[in-house]
């Protein structure tokens, strides 16, 4: 696995505990809830994928970033920008490893 999709991957592990650790921000938000599903799935199936490289790996690898960097784009980037107005501490907390 490429060192820039193991930066992706501790990345996404870093934005989903921070979201484990203030579920309760936003458990009663459906949308979210389901954003979060969908994100915490590809990333294991990211984490699962890097453990075997390989030349089918590597292009299941680009299409699961991809679909990694939609969820965070259309739901978690908007929900934490809303979220900003009510919890400004998780929103700098996601805001800095979203932009590291």
């Amino acid at each position: 696995m490429k060192s820039t999709a193991l930066d992706q991957l501790e990345t996404y592990k870093a934005i989903e505990a921070v979201c484990i650790e203030n579920q309760s921000s936003w458990t009663n938000v459906q949308e979210f809830r389901g954003a979060f599903s969908r994100f915490a799935l590809k990333v294991a199936q990211l984490d699962l994928l890097s453990e075997h490289p390989g030349s089918v790996a590597g292009s299941r690898l680009e299409h699961l970033i991809m679909e990694i960097e939609h969820i965070l784009k259309v739901h978690f980037d908007r929900y934490f920008d809303y979220l900003k107005q009510k919890n400004d501490e998780i929103y700098q907390i996601y805001n800095r490893i979203r932009r590291s």
